[in-house]
């Protein structure tokens, strides 16, 4: 773990460490849907700062380790649409964790029930037969939550969904 820096009010050591946390959930989210990091309006000059997910780790870590803020270059003309905002983000990630879903929990789907083609863990779609895997995830949620695997067929059937 990182050292007490001496003049850091514990308060503002709990807030990094909190950050940093928030900081792994984010990713785990966020990298896999190709956000390149977060957006963070800046309290002091009121602009738009563009961090890569690894960059605001280091600095965090940075300023655990110091109680300095670490400077660093701005992004090289940053697509908007390729960050999320930090509070947005945090927000949904807090959202999700008061529901009781665990965020960037993927149930994993090995291979399509309908045409057997191999799957990547990251795939909403089989890249064969193009159909959802959405409804499979489901189905194997509601199996593992204690429903009969029949039961759990027929209601994906009656809610719509294709049967496989």
């Amino acid at each position: 773990m990182h050292a007490m820096v001496p003049d850091m009010d514990p308060e503002e050591r709990e807030s990094i460490l909190e950050e940093l946390e928030d900081l792994g959930s984010l990713r785990q989210m966020f990298e896999e849907r190709g956000f390149k990091g977060v957006m963070i309006t800046c309290a002091e000059c009121g602009e738009d700062h563009y961090y890569g997910c690894g960059m605001l780790k280091e600095s965090l870590e940075y300023m655990l380790e110091t109680g300095e803020p670490r400077m660093h270059e701005p992004a090289f003309e940053p697509r908007e649409e390729d960050y999320v905002q930090w509070d947005y983000a945090k927000g949904y990630i807090d959202a999700l964790s008061d529901a009781g879903i665990e965020p960037g929990r993927r149930i994993e789907v090995k291979a399509c029930p309908w045409c057997e083609a191999p799957l990547d863990a990251a795939f909403s779609f089989c890249p064969r037969c193009g159909r959802s895997l959405g409804p499979v995830r489901l189905y194997r949620e509601l199996v593992d939550s204690g429903m009969e695997e029949r039961e759990a067929r027929a209601l994906l059937s009656r809610s719509g969904f294709e049967p496989f």
